[in-house]
């Protein structure tokens, strides 16, 4: 019998990937308008680039993408980043089904947690965006261990204060639920929890093999 549920956020529960596309495609947009000498598909590659080589979550890839095309202006950076912020505000959602499926966990009495890679104010950031924050008791993000989810600490951290609520719930009773094989599922079934992959939200392929493999996150309701 589950009786908790570990939640991964990006991927999981909000397109991430689809939100950034689209925050980066706004921004592009708004600095050709003020300036940027470029096509605004190969502004997007570009910028995209930067994310994945600075980190997905930088505060500042517009700056060093504009830096990088020897194009950097204050003006320019600025519509970027009125552009970036606005498009996130109105894509911040979560995907089809989540927040019917929290309530109904919710109202079994399951214990809802957090357990991102993603930084800590920015992950309450999205969940306060999509009004799912209240379901959840705690949240670890990256900053709690400064290690990321593969290693194992973050959900070694997160049994540490499920057993703050409920001290004698064993760890089969616990299911972890992410898109990721390698991130989410592998290091939860080394500590015995149950494992479900939001193959919904899966970017690539993954060899591995988990409890339960979710195409809507609906389908949870089958087996919690």
């Amino acid at each position: 019998m589950i009786k908790a549920v570990f939640f991964d956020l990006d991927n999981t529960l909000i397109d991430f990937m689809q939100m950034k596309h689209n925050c980066c495609r706004a921004a592009v947009h708004a600095m050709v308008a003020a300036g940027l000498k470029m096509s605004e598909e190969r502004a997007f590659n570009r910028l995209m680039r930067t994310y994945f080589d600075v980190g997905i979550e930088s505060n500042r890839a517009l700056a060093l993408f504009l830096t990088r095309m020897r194009q950097f202006d204050h003006k320019i950076l600025a519509a970027g980043l009125n552009a970036y912020l606005k498009a996130k505000t109105e894509f911040v959602k979560p995907y089809p089904n989540v927040e019917q499926v929290l309530k109904e966990l919710k109202s079994k009495g399951i214990l809802l947690s957090i357990v991102t890679d993603a930084p800590k104010t920015k992950a309450y950031q999205r969940m306060l965006l999509m009004g799912i924050e209240p379901f959840f008791g705690f949240v670890v993000g990256h900053e709690d261990t400064g290690k990321g989810k593969n290693t194992g600490l973050p959900l070694k951290l997160a049994l540490e204060q499920l057993r703050k609520e409920n001290p004698t719930i064993a760890n089969s009773e616990i299911l972890m639920v992410g898109d990721s094989l390698e991130k989410d599922l592998g290091p939860a079934e080394k500590l015995g929890l149950k494992t479900a992959l939001a193959k919904y939200g899966q970017i690539k392929p993954e060899e591995g093999v988990s409890d339960y493999e979710l195409e809507d996150l609906k389908a949870l309701l089958a087996f919690v």
